[in-house]
């Protein structure tokens, strides 16, 4: 029996993700309200970050593709959404900008891998030439926008796991969602990747996230 947010029909796709009668996604923890979600997904995310930080073997090889991306969700957040590591099946944006069409996630993310595989996993890529290369390669995972939540924390550490194998970190501390979300919103609709480079040039550092 397929899931409700997969049934063929857009509409009900799209209707399918929520609890019946709410605007409430549907999930694991029985929370019917947004701040319980949210709550939840804070804690139950934070505890699965921390194994996967201990453990990185947890997500499988890593290849950089759309598979280890899902990988990457499912163990995120496997805890709070029944579809966690799934492809959405609704289009989905934010404020203006749309993300990429379900029926088309495969085509950004395997030219994200095919270019990490050219660059040795960022290991070829000399020092002055990174922030702008992560730039680039964040603005094609934010447009493939797989999931129908949990993007961004995802993103990120799929991020961290990359440049932790040329020793490098990202300290996202020195940054937040304003500037962030600015940034992919202003490289989507203008083609500029000035913001993107800028804070990434910001928050590169030399401590990575993982031991390799």
């Amino acid at each position: 029996m397929p899931h409700p947010w997969d049934v063929g029909d857009l509409e009900q796709n799209w209707l399918g993700y929520f609890v019946p009668g709410t605007n409430i996604l549907r999930n694991r923890v029985g929370a019917r309200t947004d701040d319980a979600l949210q709550n939840a997904e804070n804690d139950l995310v934070e505890t699965r970050l921390i194994q996967l930080r201990e453990a990185p073997d947890l997500v499988g090889v890593r290849t950089y593709d759309l598979a280890y991306l899902r990988c990457i969700h499912r163990q995120l957040f496997q805890d709070v959404y029944v579809w966690a590591g799934e492809i959405r099946t609704v289009g989905i944006e934010k404020g203006a900008e749309s993300f990429c069409p379900p029926n088309n996630i495969s085509q950004p993310m395997d030219h994200v891998a095919a270019k990490i595989h050219r660059l040795k996993q960022l290991k070829a890529v000399p020092l002055a030439d990174l922030a702008r290369t992560v730039a680039y390669l964040y603005d094609y995972v934010n447009f493939a926008h797989p999931f129908r939540e949990g993007n961004g924390r995802t993103t990120r550490e799929f991020f961290d796991l990359l440049l932790s194998e040329r020793g490098a970190g990202l300290d996202w501390e020195k940054t937040d969602l304003v500037e962030l979300h600015s940034a992919c919103h202003v490289a989507r609709s203008e083609y500029d990747l000035g913001g993107l480079i800028a804070m990434f040039a910001k928050i590169l550092d030399a401590e990575p996230a993982y031991d390799f």
